[in-house]
């Protein structure tokens, strides 16, 4: 394709917290210049497409799909027939050149494979804990009747929103572009954590925070705690170094911190690191994404990973040695410096052109 024609894409998306953000960079990008652009996903992703300004539809059957904590929800994500025959339907009516999916949503790459669909993917997490991940359940999918390894492999390309170096179980064929975050060295004007943890309300997510508080109540630091949807401030403690707010921009704290908390969530974890800040990871959901991230995070030597019921006593512990261990610290910074060198959403658009 040249670089001056207009091409048509069509991006597929779920509701799945850090989801949404690949896509509405990269599919911005191409929007902003001149494609014909326009994204399938969950009624609840609306406002986000449409504060971007990114155009956008909700699947009309599987519109009201709510992912969750819970594996049947993911499972019900991945078998969601109605989301594929959505898509068939869409592409009947307005055919693409190109159909942005997700290795998640397994039966509308099926059905896209069925229609000889030419197929790309978007990955919003390391792509050795997705496509492979899934293919190591292949077996499992088969007796579900869903494709795998078969479906995971005709898409071309697979741009992953993430860090190689990270990564070191991809495939030779992903394409890790970085992440669409806008990021600086970070520089605190004095000892600063943010803890921020999962926009899902896990059924131990509250004491997990309460932990948190009350293991960083005796530190001299400064502490900024982001609940997000899934948590009333109201129901916390906070000690007096705590500011404890229901949400804010990461981008707006993050050049301002010395250490972030999480629960391992590509997104956040990755947004810290491209400051150059080091994370301690504490996974909340076994079945996702997060124990891995906390893996890779201790792997590069630029963070800690400890259980989500760890004790005040060893979360303060953790927390102190991400302040003060200075090799660790030089390596997040370095590791930081690097991410910034990536291309984000300009080099995930040139992909797909």
């Amino acid at each position: 394709m040249r670089d001056d024609a207009v091409a048509r894409f069509l991006f597929l998306t779920w509701d799945g917290g850090g989801t949404v953000v690949p896509v509405i960079a990269i599919a911005g990008e191409l929007h902003r210049r001149g494609h014909d652009v326009r994204v399938l996903g969950h009624r609840g992703q609306a406002s986000r497409f449409a504060e971007a300004g990114v155009p956008f539809a909700p699947y009309p059957r599987a519109g009201d799909f709510r992912v969750g904590p819970s594996p049947r929800r993911l499972l019900a994500l991945v078998r969601d027939r109605d989301a594929a025959q959505d898509v068939d339907e869409e592409l009947d009516a307005r055919p693409v050149d190109l159909v942005v999916g997700d290795a998640i949503l397994l039966s509308t790459l099926q059905a896209l494979a069925r229609r000889g669909q030419r197929t790309a993917l978007l990955e919003p997490t390391l792509d050795g804990l997705l496509r492979g991940r899934l293919r190591s359940f292949g077996w499992m999918l088969g007796l579900l009747g869903l494709p795998g390894r078969e479906v995971l492999d005709r898409a071309e390309p697979v741009v992953v929103a993430s860090v190689a170096e990270l990564d070191p179980r991809s495939d030779a064929d992903a394409l890790h572009v970085g992440p669409m975050v806008r990021a600086v060295a970070a520089r605190a004007p004095e000892p600063t954590v943010l803890i921020s943890l999962s926009t899902f309300r896990f059924p131990h997510l509250l004491r997990t925070w309460q932990r948190l508080l009350d293991a960083v109540g005796d530190l001299p630091v400064r502490v900024i705690a982001t609940t997000g949807p899934s948590l009333d401030p109201g129901e916390l403690r906070a000690p007096a170094n705590v500011e404890l707010r229901a949400w804010v921009r990461h981008e707006e704290v993050m050049s301002r911190v010395s250490a972030v908390v999480c629960h391992g969530g590509h997104g956040t974890t990755i947004a810290a690191l491209a400051h150059g800040v080091p994370v301690l990871v504490l996974p909340l959901d076994p079945n996702s994404d997060q124990p891995g991230i906390g893996r890779a995070v201790e792997r590069a030597g630029v963070g800690i990973r400890l259980s989500r019921s760890a004790s005040a006593d060893r979360i303060r512990g953790a927390i102190t040695r991400l302040l003060d261990d200075r090799p660790l610290r030089r390596r997040a910074a370095a590791l930081g410096e690097r991410i910034r060198l990536e291309g984000g959403a300009e080099a995930g658009a040139d992909a797909f052109v």
